[in-house]
């Protein structure tokens, strides 16, 4: 058994003392493998006799069989001196951090879901309330009720109501949040289940809950930057393994699945929505059989305006209420679960390793020089998916000099025209944006600004003025949420290194 496995099932015996000396053992592992005994506490400054009973709480024999198997361990490459000059080394931590993600947390978490009547969603900062719109999606997309909690302060309206159908995932880097730590031991006093999702992998809020799922990510110069990517790698294995061991809930029929479709526009878009918008669309929830008739049908069964429907539609990001009811017609084919979408889990294993060494291999050159000649750059996205991976660029420019914001292309007109000196990065990953993406690159002044555009290749690009252009890769659905955020990271870590 792996050790970090026998950690994760033992370490409730353990003190606070002894957690904290197993963290110190895996954090100085490259530097204590292959001492002996007496040189290994040594360095850690730990006794001989503490070091044998984590190993005994932890299954071993002795002493001598623990430090066997830390000296088996294999050891990721110091990313923080290397780099800088030899990314071949970031490239096979990440390979090896995909080979090695856990299977049993990824179907002890499933299996938790799956016993779930309600889920959920809390999250602390930007990174991971953006992770949460991504897991929610796809728990919603297998039929699962997911509800995003977005203030902590609403913990103590939902408490109440939390009982032993429901589920708390949690989303935080380090648990170490104090106003997410009183949340969770605030929910700890429910019957509800509370689950971790974090990459640190004893903490705070870890200890107070009923599992882990803990992500390997990679670092880069220390604390510099951490790969977010990873993340939305163990979402794409979790949407595998919804499908793979058959545990989704089966839709009964096209109704359910319309449901499904339009909770998720709820979820995605829920900050764009007015209170009318809202009940209008839970009222289409209720009837989704209302969704295909005609406009002046559902007008009638509704008692509502045509123009209701049409802000409804605009709100949700579509032109009008046809391409809202095309876009649920084509979402039908590509939302229910495919139950043999790959192979098997390691041909999935694959598709990632390949899109971080395709990423790798992509030419930035001239996207960099774009970057160098600006220091005002402003992120132009269209939906919400585009505002993830907008905010992503964002997050990873704080470290920097630049002066970097982002706009919606569909109400940001003036602020583009506008713009002087400005490098303007534009994310399109839907041909039905396309119209939005011309009328808003059109506002570009070309004699003081410059565009880089991150797309799809089959988005027609021809006849714009860019100066740069990257595309996403084409990737299996569990894999792009990982991919696309792996190019937005690589095309930042490739500038600086």
């Amino acid at each position: 058994m792996d050790i970090l496995n026998r950690f994760e099932k033992k370490k409730a015996l353990m003190s606070n003392q002894e957690l904290d000396i197993f963290q110190q053992i895996w954090e100085m592992l490259p530097t204590i493998q292959n001492k002996t005994l007496n040189d290994m506490t040594e360095i850690l400054h730990i006794s001989r006799q503490s070091f044998l009973r984590i190993a005994k709480k932890m299954g071993y024999k002795d002493s001598n069989e623990f430090l066997l198997d830390l000296n088996r361990q294999i050891v990721f490459s110091d990313i923080t001196s290397t780099a800088k000059v030899l990314p071949s080394i970031l490239e096979k931590n990440i390979h090896h951090i995909i080979n090695h993600f856990d299977v049993a947390q990824i179907k002890t978490f499933i299996a938790y879901v799956e016993k779930s009547q309600r889920i959920f969603l809390i999250s602390t900062g930007k990174a991971q309330k953006n992770q949460s719109e991504i897991l929610s999606e796809i728990l919603a997309k297998h039929g699962y009720f997911v509800v995003q909690v977005y203030d902590l302060f609403e913990i103590s309206e939902i408490k109440s109501n939390l009982g032993d159908g429901d589920i708390v995932l949690v989303l935080t880097r380090t648990g170490t949040s104090t106003e997410l730590l009183n949340a969770v031991q605030s929910i700890n006093q429910t019957r509800a289940s509370i689950v971790t999702i974090t990459s640190l992998r004893s903490n705070p809020v870890s200890n107070l809950s009923n599992f882990t799922v803990f992500v390997n990510t990679q670092k880069i110069d220390g604390n510099f930057y951490e790969l977010n990517a990873l993340f939305f790698g163990l979402f794409g294995l979790i949407d595998f393994y919804l499908n793979e061991e058959s545990t989704t809930k089966q839709l009964a029929d096209e109704h359910q699945l319309v449901k499904n479709i339009l909770s998720n526009y709820m979820i995605k878009m829920n900050s764009n929505l007015t209170s009318g918008n809202k009940e209008l669309l839970m009222n289409l929830i209720q009837n989704p059989d209302l969704i295909f008739t005609s406009i002046s049908t559902m007008s009638r069964q509704l008692s509502i305006s045509t123009t209701s429907l049409f802000r409804l539609s605009k709100a949700l990001g579509f032109n009008g209420f046809k391409q809202f009811r095309s876009s649920v017609r084509l979402e039908i084919k590509d939302f229910v679960p495919q139950k043999k979408q790959y192979e098997s889990y390691q041909t999935l294993i694959q598709y990632f390793k390949h899109s971080v060494t395709d990423i790798m291999a992509t030419d930035f050159s001239v996207a960099h020089q774009l970057l160098g000649r600006y220091r005002q750059i402003c992120v132009v996205y269209h939906d919400k998916y585009t505002e993830i991976l907008g905010d992503e660029l964002i997050r990873m420019f704080f470290h920097t000099d630049k002066l970097i914001q982002k706009i919606n292309c569909q109400t940001s007109s003036d602020y583009i025209s506008n713009s002087k000196e400005t490098l303007f990065i534009f994310l399109i990953k839907n041909e039905k944006d396309e119209s939005d993406f011309f009328r808003a690159v059109s506002q570009v002044n070309d004699d003081e600004n410059e565009v880089l555009v991150f797309s799809n290749k089959e988005i027609n690009l021809v006849g714009y003025n860019l100066s740069g252009k990257i595309f996403f890769k084409d990737v299996p659905r569990a894999v792009r949420p990982f991919s696309d955020m792996w190019l937005m990271e690589f095309f930042f870590i490739s500038y600086f290194y």
